[in-house]
């Protein structure tokens, strides 16, 4: 009896990357692997790249943004150098002129901005240099002497961190369990001590400060949280730290061990950090115990960012932010000196997937502009289809399909995937069998890739007109024999918006076995 084909028709792996599940059972709109792709709720994207928006010499490690009432937007580039640190105003782009601060040990800062009757002001600190103080037109080091601007109380003005909550400025120094604060609207004087060590029952010091508000906004159920090395985070109310009528500590929990210098990120009405679990929510992470990783956002990829957290905790660079125009959630994973890779989610779907080839150091959403900080340039990512001129290539492997009997052998003979761009892009594919996480490279036909297509030169019916999304597919011959089989996927694109709606598979299928 002559063997019938079937066409099985797949949709993308839209749910996103997915390292929890097993493969056997895994859904088949999630994806073992999924590089250098943005998962949008009805299709993929070929992530976007980034163009280089201002360039120095040295590694930047933190970029720093200031904002008033008016409008007015600034932001700069603190730059390590070969041991010697700078800030840089990088507001216009390009190369940088002469640096606005110089003589610092630390480019690696937590600042925190605060409005009184004298201005808009901005706080900046690296624990181990002086606090800097901008009020949009001067830099001032602050120092316990320094004029017009200076705090008194403490040894020294080394903080590491600096918030403002309920109208009042913190700071945490270096290795202690004590923060300072000014009074309310103030951005210098006489700072007032307050040991949190006695409420501590692991030990360590005082990691990261910040404020936590349910209702999204500053109302009375604005909380301040303190959190630790050893994992452990405390929450008060209240505005007053010297009235106990006004102050007063809603409890301590124990949520895991910070990652790097502790980064936090408002989500919403709630606050995420970076742990050893993954990305905690507050809201969460406060309801339930440590143990339920499941309600930690990083789920579905939580084995492996727990190899992350534990391989790379140490190394400087971990980053956390939100991108509101994509509704995308970005984790910044620092695996050596000038490498890292990202982590990346859609807010509304919860997708993830992995970002790779972007060697940021620091990220920063501001002026809606995605920034982040490399060796030698800022780079403004989403600017450009390419990474400064070089391909973007993505590399997709739904997950495996058994097509209704896992018992019986089958024969893939052609692949196809619905694919929409704007301009040449070049895909290539194989069928992998039978879980095999193929590590050998899958090659890309050659394609020379141009924006748009150009009359004399371009195939009628082949090539793209620039403008558009324009939905293609074509058959490709591929081979595989197997119980379980899924179509491995790369995607090469210099200029165009790819998207990736769906795969189909030509099959056969034999007896039971």
């Amino acid at each position: 009896m002559r063997q019938v084909s079937n066409i099985v028709s797949i949709p993308a792996p839209i749910q996103g990357w997915n390292v929890r599940d097993p493969l056997p059972s895994m859904q088949p709109t999630y994806a073992p692997i999924l590089d250098n792709v943005f998962c949008l709720p009805s299709e993929l994207m070929v992530r976007k790249g980034y163009t280089k928006w201002a360039t120095f010499t040295g590694n930047c490690d933190t970029i720093l943004d200031y904002s008033t009432s008016s409008g007015t937007k600034r932001f700069f580039a603190a730059v390590n150098n070969s041991g010697a640190c700078s800030i840089y105003d990088i507001t216009s782009g390009g190369a940088v002129g002469a640096a606005v601060v110089s003589g610092l040990t630390s480019a690696k800062f937590k600042h925190a901005y605060v409005a009184n009757s004298g201005g808009n002001f901005a706080y900046y600190v690296n624990g181990i240099d002086s606090a800097q103080l901008y009020d949009g037109t001067t830099w001032h080091t602050v120092t316990g002497l320094s004029a017009p601007y200076a705090i008194t109380g403490p040894a020294n003005t080394y903080f590491k961190d600096v918030i403002t909550h309920k109208r009042r400025l913190w700071f945490l120094p270096e290795n202690s369990t004590k923060l300072w604060y000014l009074p309310t609207d103030q951005i210098a004087g006489a700072a007032v001590s307050f040991e949190f060590g006695p409420i501590f029952t692991r030990g360590g010091k005082i990691t990261k400060i910040d404020t936590w508000s349910l209702d999204a906004g500053t109302g009375l159920d604005d909380n301040f949280v303190i959190f630790t090395s050893e994992g452990e985070v405390a929450v008060y109310t209240g505005t007053d730290p010297a009235s106990a009528s006004t102050w007063s500590l809603q409890g301590v929990f124990y949520i895991g061990s910070p990652t790097g210098t502790g980064h936090t990120c408002k989500y919403g009405g709630d606050l995420l950090i970076i742990n050893k679990d993954g990305i905690s929510q507050m809201s969460k992470s406060l309801m339930s115990s440590r143990v339920s990783t499941w309600l930690q956002l990083t789920d579905k990829i939580q084995p492996r960012i727990a190899e992350d957290t534990t391989s790379y905790q140490g190394n400087s660079g971990w980053d956390l932010l939100l991108y509101p125009p994509m509704n995308m959630l970005l984790v910044n994973i620092p695996t050596g000196q000038n490498e890292s890779y990202q982590y990346v989610m859609n807010t509304i779907s919860g997708g993830w997937s992995r970002w790779t080839n972007i060697p940021a150091k620091c990220w920063i959403y501001t002026k809606d502009m995605l920034l982040f900080g490399a060796n030698g340039y800022v780079g403004y990512m989403w600017s450009a289809q390419n990474d400064d001129g070089a391909e973007v290539v993505a590399e997709i492997l739904p997950a495996y399909q058994s097509f209704g009997v896992q018992s019986r052998l089958k024969r893939w003979t052609m692949g196809r995937v619905l694919i929409g761009s704007d301009s040449d892009a070049v895909y290539g594919s194989r069928v992998e069998v039978d879980f095999n996480l193929n590590n050998k490279a899958l090659t890309l036909p050659f394609n020379f890739q141009t924006s748009t297509a150009k009359y004399g030169t371009a195939v009628y019916g082949s090539s793209i007109y620039g403008g558009s999304i324009v939905i293609k597919s074509q058959w490709k011959n591929v081979t595989g024999v197997g119980y379980w089989g899924s179509l491995h996927m790369k995607i090469s694109t210099k200029f165009a918006d790819v998207r990736i709606y769906s795969y189909d598979l030509v099959m056969e299928s034999g007896g039971n076995i």
